[in-house]
């Protein structure tokens, strides 16, 4: 009997142990999972903070933070080039970021873009890629600048660099430059030449060239005249002037056609009233007063043009340099 009982206590008291561990050890293993989990959730929802005054007089020396913005549709023959034009900038690169985005390409655009990112990303203060989506979509370079089609165009255009600018731009930048992708040739010199005029909005004259020709490109890039004006009087308030068609003569004066016009200084500028985005600079506080790229009417524009516009109703001045060349693919 007493044998039997001692078996009895050993069996419940071992069992006893066994429980005892399992307890503990659910215990100790659910408080771990809580705690990860606890853990995780307060990283995830805690916030940083931040301070900064935007008060803050900024420089106007010639190195200055600037992000170069670019938008890219079914362009990937054009990625090799344009990485290596950036390179042979003679800007410190440092102080360059780059900003792409990428829409509606089937053509290995996103992929190449960014696999030379990659590559370059150590080059470079930062490069960022977005990828947005306006299902839009012309099949060829003629139904593009086709006359019917601009205001439409035109208008998801706006949408993509507004698109672009917003989640591109930071309050560390103090200056934009547009760049299309398909600007194939510019001076090394170009981003501290274009800083160094100190202007607002600056655009160089954009051209094409061939083996033996070239010939003027951006026609965004323009004055009123006091014809236009008279003819902006007669138009509808929601009526879109596009420049360069037969179709619709507005009577302004292109910026191409002011190249060497009693004056030959490389950087002689010019006030405008419009700019193209082939090759544009922005002083980065005129976007964020406010100047974007309307997709709507203003003031018989969109896009661009509608940005020079926004930019002068805000009080800053637009500019040009008619002998200052890039060049534009064709």
């Amino acid at each position: 009997m007493l044998a039997s009982s001692r078996v009895q206590l050993t069996t419940i008291a071992f069992a006893s142990c066994i429980l005892l561990y399992w307890f503990f050890h659910e215990s100790i293993a659910n408080t771990s999972e809580c705690l990860i989990t606890s853990s995780a959730y307060d990283q995830s929802a805690s916030s940083s903070y931040s301070y900064v005054n935007l008060n803050t007089e900024r420089s106007n020396t010639s190195l200055s933070p600037v992000l170069i913005l670019t938008p890219f549709k079914q362009s990937v023959q054009f990625i090799d080039r344009y990485f290596d034009n950036i390179n042979r900038l003679t800007y410190p690169h440092k102080l360059i970021s780059l900003g792409f985005l990428v829409s509606d390409s089937s053509d290995g655009t996103i992929e190449k873009l960014q696999a030379r990112s990659q590559a370059e990303t150590e080059r470079f203060n930062s490069i960022r890629i977005f990828q947005k989506d306006f299902q839009y979509d012309l099949a060829t370079t003629e139904e593009r600048h086709a006359f019917e089609v601009q205001v439409q165009r035109r208008s998801i255009m706006a949408k993509s660099r507004n698109t672009l600018l917003s989640a591109a731009l930071t309050q560390d930048h103090e200056w934009v430059l547009w760049l299309d992708g398909d600007v194939v040739d510019y001076p090394e010199t170009l981003l501290e030449e274009l800083i160094g005029m100190n202007k607002d909005v600056l655009a160089p004259n954009c051209f094409w060239q061939s083996y033996n020709e070239e010939g003027g490109y951006d026609k965004n890039n323009w004055q009123e005249t006091p014809e236009s004006r008279s003819f902006l009087e007669t138009l509808p308030e929601d009526q879109v002037l596009v420049e360069g068609y037969p179709e619709l003569v507005t009577h302004r004066k292109l910026m191409i056609d002011m190249r060497f016009e009693g004056e030959t200084d490389l950087f002689h500028a010019v006030p405008l009233d419009a700019v193209g985005g082939t090759c544009t600079l922005v002083r980065a506080k005129v976007h964020r007063d406010g100047a974007i790229f309307p997709p709507f009417v203003y003031q018989h524009q969109v896009e661009t043009e509608g940005l020079a516009k926004m930019a002068k109703s805000l009080g800053y001045e637009v500019w040009g340099l008619p002998n200052y060349l890039v060049y534009h693919y064709i």
